[in-house]
């Protein structure tokens, strides 16, 4: 008997039952085998079906130990034949499992609109020049009794390193920004970009 889910949920059943994968490979895997049919018009996933492809798989067999199976004589086909019956319908589902994952995320307030992040940002960044202009006014009288500098000359000198801290901050973000883009374009998680992060100049 058919059982059908979400991808996301797909993806903790698969991993209390063993075998460790999170949505977004998950999500690739049934993008790749679009022609098995695993993912229904409606765009969730039939996890009983999914549990006999993924049993079938070689390359997930010669991974982790399973009960061995014959592979089934529809799926004993090339790469190249395999990708061919990719169609039109196949992506369709795909393109409804992925809204409904939106939508179920959105429901779950798991999603945030990119107007409120980006108005948080702009926020946030205005809030840390305000708190640097304060603190170098107070920073600069406090230099300038401690060591007889020049209370002009030491402002001027702590908004230029605050200046050109926050044009390295803001190049940094949009650095990784525009990679987080380019990485979500190809397809990987958001894990394998983190681990990729340099730390800020």
């Amino acid at each position: 008997m058919s059982e059908f889910m979400t991808i996301t949920k797909a993806a903790v059943r698969l991993t209390e039952g063993g075998e460790k994968i999170d949505r977004s490979t998950l999500s690739r895997y049934l993008k790749q085998h679009a022609e098995a049919g695993l993912v229904t018009a409606d765009g969730l996933v039939d996890f009983n079906r999914l549990l006999e492809h993924r049993g079938e798989n070689i390359r997930l067999r010669s991974r982790a130990p399973s009960t061995p199976r014959a592979p089934a004589a529809s799926q004993a086909q090339t790469p190249g034949a395999r990708f061919a019956q990719n169609d039109a319908a196949a992506r369709d589902r795909m393109a409804v499992a992925e809204m409904r994952e939106m939508d179920l995320a959105e429901r779950r307030k798991e999603l945030t609109p990119v107007s409120e992040v980006d108005a948080s940002g702009r926020d946030a960044v205005a809030l840390m020049m305000s708190a640097f202009e304060r603190a170098i006014e107070t920073e600069a009288a406090t230099l300038s009794l401690k060591y007889g500098w020049d209370e002009r000359t030491v402002r001027l000198a702590l908004k230029g390193f605050s200046r050109q801290g926050l044009e390295n901050f803001n190049r940094e973000v949009l650095r990784r920004l525009d990679a987080m883009r380019r990485d979500a374009d190809a397809g990987l998680p958001v894990s394998d970009l983190e681990q990729e992060g340099a730390a800020l100049q």
